[in-house]
């Protein structure tokens, strides 16, 4: 651990395990002896960072509670069917020029629409499109430049012969 993360190894192989990083500084660190999954971590703030890693161990006696609700997290843990796919509908298969594969293994129908695997969306939408990216980036930069102050000069106006100034910008 430094001030700013506490880094846990794998033991087995030396890999990785995970990394906790608090929002303020660390002062130390203690692990229970009871080998329990607990970590103690005082902080630069008036609460004792408390950090508990069910994989290290389980929960102290006097706080049983933790894994009750260890379980409750695993229990409501699911992964969305279609988290890897782009929902399109016919009027967007249309503009992609793709409206061809309705019915085909690479759409899947789906109430108003269609998803499709969104690597194979991103490659169909570069063919279509292929210089969507450079036409991008133009805008952004183009954005940033309509942004960004413009230096403006402003003539200094002298404070000896005021009247002679105004008769120079009179002849401009």
């Amino acid at each position: 651990m430094d001030k700013k993360i506490i880094k846990i190894w794998n033991q087995e192989d030396a890999s990785l395990f995970t990394n906790i990083e608090p929002k303020s500084e660390i002062n130390d660190i203690e692990i229970p002896v009871d080998g329990s999954g607990m970590i103690f971590a005082p902080q630069e703030q008036e609460k004792i960072g408390t950090y508990f890693l069910p994989a290290l161990g389980p929960a102290p006696k006097w706080c049983t509670f933790l894994e009750s609700l260890t379980e409750e997290l695993e229990e409501s843990k699911s992964t969305t069917l279609y988290e890897d796919y782009k929902f399109l509908t016919p009027m967007d298969l249309e503009k992609l020029q793709a409206s061809h594969l309705i019915g085909t293994p690479a759409l899947k129908a789906y109430m108003h629409g269609y998803f499709m695997d969104l690597k194979a969306y991103q490659k169909l939408l570069s063919a279509v499109n292929p210089f969507a990216f450079e036409k991008f980036k133009k805008d952004q930069i183009k954005n940033r430049l309509a942004q960004t102050a413009r230096i403006n000069l402003k003539k200094a106006v002298p404070k000896a012969n005021i009247d002679y100034m105004k008769e120079l910008e009179s002849r401009e």
